[in-house]
């Protein structure tokens, strides 16, 4: 009786096995017949309502098989049922972005993705080509006409991509006008999503960072730097546009452009099991990965002001003019002022000052840079300029002067000695 029982027990977990391995096996086909219905009809989906209805049949989904999530999550290995409805809903909320602006403005988004993919492979191609400049930049240190060759040409790479990154940003946001804050969050997302798989902030970042790195290994010349001033000063003012149009289209929502792979990486660890969206405040994630490009810029700011009023204070010393020591625009305008006024004091030559070093090396290489506004400025350029000037023409007036004086010195004596009427000597009168 007891063996009966026993082989009874055995038959029941046997057959309880089976049944609940055949339902596992139901579970997770029923998921993915469904899931790939989903897709194909998003995929097919050519109107704002089928899409609207699609979003509902994506809840629907998630909710129906919420109770299985433990088990789905090792059968999809290496995906989660969360990571696979948020690749759903990603997909219908870039589906959602091409419809509406195909049947709102008439853009094409097979266009729109090949131009994004033509100034994503240009930037690939260039940076490519600056890690072979950077090469040839640390081996032509010794050859002074080749490494001027490296520099001009690394340069040049570093604007162009600096362009092109900018160009890749106002290419994915073009089609949705300036007002930003205005779009529906649906939009707000998709351009997000064009931001991250653009690597968008990741791209603007290492642009600064290799600004900052040629500053450290070039050896820069005065006329170099007002191309630099120029470009910082852009790339600057790009990234602000940027910056308040990433805090725009992350305001409201959770798809956030990630400024490093690591990030990227942790947010999308961070995804929620009921949505699929990022566990964070939009904001505030966006505002972060903004103060990390901040950082650097601030780092190239800086690097370049370093750079710019250390190599100017070189050619003075190299020269033996022992101008006061500056580190900025209103120091220098000090220091010269200075120093002209010692020399107008002490009655020094002031021809190796202004003619050697002011007008050979600070006036023909220098004046472009110095006359940035965030340098020293074109009026004050202006002024020291004069006043330099000035003091040049003191010293030819005084050599003028002492001409006049030594040749009429010259004059007198020829006169005296050649030229004067000699006196008559008077005759002896006869005498008697």
């Amino acid at each position: 009786m007891k063996l009966l029982l026993k082989e009874i027990v055995l038959v029941l977990a046997i057959v309880s096995a089976a049944v609940a391995q055949q339902s596992d096996y139901a579970v997770k086909k029923d998921f993915e017949d469904r899931y790939r219905t989903l897709a194909g009809r998003i995929d097919s989906a050519t109107t704002i309502q089928e899409l609207d209805s699609l979003k509902g049949a994506i809840v629907t989904l998630e909710n129906d098989f919420a109770a299985h999530q433990a088990f789905l999550d090792k059968a999809l290995y290496p995906t989660t049922l969360a990571e696979s409805v948020a690749k759903l809903r990603s997909h219908e909320v870039l589906t959602y972005d091409r419809v509406y602006l195909i049947r709102t403005q008439g853009i094409r988004m097979s266009e729109l993705e090949e131009r994004i993919a033509l100034i994503t492979s240009r930037l690939d191609s260039l940076t490519t080509q600056r890690d072979q400049l950077f090469g040839e930049l640390q081996e032509n240190r010794k050859s002074l006409n080749a490494l001027r060759d490296a520099v001009k040409r690394l340069s040049a790479n570093l604007q162009a991509k600096d362009r092109l990154v900018f160009a890749l940003a106002d290419s994915i946001f073009l089609p949705y006008g300036k007002d930003l804050s205005q779009l529906a969050d649906v939009h707000k997302e998709a351009v997000a999503q064009r931001i991250e798989k653009a690597n968008v902030v990741t791209r603007v970042y290492e642009i600064a960072a290799d600004n900052v790195r040629f500053l450290d290994l070039t050896k820069l010349q005065g006329k170099d730097f007002g191309n630099l001033i120029d470009q910082e000063q852009s790339f600057k003012s790009h990234w602000s546009g940027l910056k308040d149009n990433m805090v725009a289209v992350t305001a409201t929502t959770g798809m956030l452009p990630a400024s490093q792979p690591a990030k990227a990486a942790s947010a999308k660890g961070a995804a929620t099991k009921g949505t699929g969206r990022v566990e964070k405040d939009a904001r505030a994630d966006a505002s972060q990965q903004a103060a990390h490009v901040d950082s650097v810029l601030a780092e190239w700011q800086t690097k370049l002001n370093t750079t710019f009023w250390s190599t100017l204070q070189k050619e003075f010393t190299d020269a033996g003019i022992g101008v006061a020591p500056f580190s900025d625009g209103p120091s220098f305008s000090a220091s010269i002022r200075t120093y002209v006024a010692t020399l107008k004091a002490n009655n020094q030559d002031p021809v190796p000052f202004t003619d050697s070093v002011w007008r050979d090396k600070i006036d023909k290489d220098w004046r472009e840079a110095l006359s940035k506004d965030n340098m020293l400025g074109k009026v004050e350029y202006a002024s020291l300029d004069k006043l330099v000037s000035e003091l040049n023409r003191e010293t030819v007036d005084l050599k003028l002067i002492l001409y006049i004086v030594g040749a009429l010195v010259l004059a007198f004596i020829v006169w005296f000695f050649v030229f004067r009427p000699k006196k008559k000597t008077p005759e002896p009168e006869p005498q008697e």
